[in-house]
């Protein structure tokens, strides 16, 4: 007769097999874009079909943080002067804040000069905005005058739809068409073409999948061998 113990540990070696030959899954990525005349209003110099807003959010499992990345291409001169990616306010909160902001980063790599979050609105520095909106604003340092800017960061909140706004001189400006409506409820990867995805209140962790596997699997064996001790 095998013993529990030797069955236990031919068990296990199964387990770890079937673990082990579960194939990697890549960390889920969600990405768009909007142009002028689909999903973004541009006014002034960049009110052109070559002024595009192109994103992608891709989960980080080593890190257990969401990767945000904006990329602005504006038709013509003026540069851009800043950009504003909608988060989370305290309604109904938590509100997103400098603690929920990891590793921000940008392509040309000197244009950040200033990164601020807070409530922004037409009165303060935002020709043509449409209503307002809480966000973070990455400014452009005074020395820079790019036509086409990424702004990447790294966050524990999740991604839901939200809204966008970026500035550039003589009041040339660009916002998702959606800006003054609600936010979409619909999921990561459904299809929206007036908003863009930006971070949540709510913050998850997304397990690995052999993980599941292996603690699932770990259990049913426990409650087996717990159930066989007693006959």
């Amino acid at each position: 007769m095998i013993s529990s113990r030797a069955l236990a540990g031919g068990i296990c070696a199964v387990l770890a097999a079937m673990v082990f030959a579960v194939p990697a899954q890549a960390d889920p990525t969600y990405e768009g874009e909007l142009t002028v005349g689909s999903g973004l209003i541009a006014a002034e110099d960049w009110d052109d079909s070559g002024t595009s807003l192109h994103w992608e959010v891709t989960y980080l499992e080593e890190l257990g943080k969401w990767h945000y990345e904006y990329t602005l291409t504006v038709a013509d001169n003026p540069g851009i002067s800043h950009m504003i990616i909608e988060v989370s306010d305290d309604d109904p909160g938590p509100a997103f804040t400098e603690d929920n902001l990891f590793s921000p980063s940008a392509d040309p790599f000197a244009w950040i000069g200033e990164i601020e979050i807070g409530d922004y609105d037409e009165d303060n520095g935002n020709p043509n905005m449409e209503g307002s909106v809480y966000g973070v604003k990455f400014n452009a340092a005074d020395d820079m005058d790019a036509l086409e800017v990424t702004v990447s960061f790294d966050s524990d909140r999740v991604p839901v739809w939200g809204d966008f706004y970026a500035k550039g001189g003589n009041d040339s400006s660009v916002f998702n068409e959606g800006f003054d409506a609600d936010d979409p409820t619909d999921g990561p990867d459904a299809d929206i073409t007036d908003h863009i995805l930006v971070p949540d209140t709510t913050t998850v962790t997304v397990p690995a999948p052999g993980a599941i596997l292996l603690g699932g699997l770990g259990t049913a064996m426990v409650s087996w061998l717990r159930r066989r001790r007693t006959f």
